[in-house]
C-alpha cells in the first residue's frame, strides 16, 4: 500500500494541474463554441466566437466575426451564470481548463475551444 499512495496522490496532481480555477479572469478571451450536443446525440455545428471580458459582459459574434449582441455573466461555484435579453442561462461547467470548456444548459452540452 506505500506504492499505491504515492501513485494515487501523483495521478491526482496530475488531473489538478491540467483543471483551472473558473474565474472572470481564467475565462477572459475570446472562444470558439463549436458545437453542441442535444438529447446526448443530435450534434448541432455552431461555430461562432464569443469574447469573454474580464469584467463580466461577454461579445457575441456571428459566424462572419462580426459583433451581433452582447450579454453578461457571473461565475457562481460550477456553473457561469449567462444572461441576455432573452433572459437567464444557467449553465453547468463540466470541464474547464485552459483551452476548453464544456458546459450543460438544460440537457445540451455546449462545447469551447480556444481558437
Amino acid at each position: 500500500m506505500k506504492i499505491g499512495l504515492p501513485l494515487l496522490l501523483l495521478i491526482l496532481a496530475s488531473i489538478t494541474a491540467d483543471a483551472a480555477e473558473l474565474s472572470n479572469k481564467s475565462l477572459s478571451g475570446t472562444w470558439k463554441f463549436t458545437h453542441m450536443i442535444l438529447d446526448g446525440e443530435r450534434t448541432v455545428l455552431v461555430n461562432r466566437d464569443m469574447k469573454f471580458l474580464p469584467s463580466g459582459e461577454i461579445v457575441n459574434y456571428d459566424r462572419k466575426g462580426e459583433e451581433n449582441g452582447r450579454a453578461n455573466y457571473v461565475i457562481d461555484g460550477d456553473f457561469i451564470r449567462y444572461s441576455d435579453k432573452r433572459g437567464a442561462q444557467p449553465w453547468k461547467v463540466i470541464k474547464f481548463d485552459s483551452d476548453t470548456l464544456i458546459v450543460d444548459h438544460k440537457g445540451a452540452e455546449m462545447f469551447f475551444t480556444k481558437p
